[in-house]
């Protein structure tokens, strides 16, 4: 008897560390995801900020560097809203193509899985965009 208490002990404590050991990753890996996949709100400050620090950048470098990643800042947006509807229309055309082989229950738990997904993308891109939102009274962004 005390050896199957013993043993289901042990193999209860295996199965725990196996379920953190999975969730825990799971959790660094949608963190280091979300890290990189991040743009900065203030993207012209982000980028001088950053080459200052690695190029040690003088003042006038800085409002150089500054000015020219200004300029850039509308076609990068713009490039990012194309990159967003092209990924839309493409993963929009893979669904379809999935739901052809799918049996009618199949296509509806299809259907619920998507809105799933698409309603977790929007929560995480406002949280992004609430996160990277200044506080009031506060001079710089937050950092990341």
């Amino acid at each position: 008897m005390r050896k199957t208490k013993l043993t289901l002990l042990l193999l209860a404590a295996m199965l725990i560390g196996v379920c953190l050991g999975f969730f825990g990753n799971d959790a660094v890996i949608r963190a280091r995801i979300r890290h990189f996949s991040q743009v900065p709100a203030n993207l012209s400050e982000h980028i001088t900020q950053k080459l200052t620090e690695r190029l040690k950048l003088d003042a006038v470098q800085q409002e150089a560097v500054r000015a020219i990643v200004q300029s850039y800042d509308a076609r990068l947006q713009e490039t990012r809203e194309q990159n967003r509807a092209l990924l839309a229309a493409l993963f929009a055309d893979m669904r379809g193509e999935i739901a052809v082989h799918l049996t009618p229950a199949q296509k509806a738990e299809h259907e619920k899985l998507v809105a799933e997904l698409e309603q977790r993308h929007q929560a995480n891109r406002a949280l992004r965009r609430a996160m990277d939102m200044p506080t009031p009274g506060a001079s710089n962004p937050p950092a990341k």
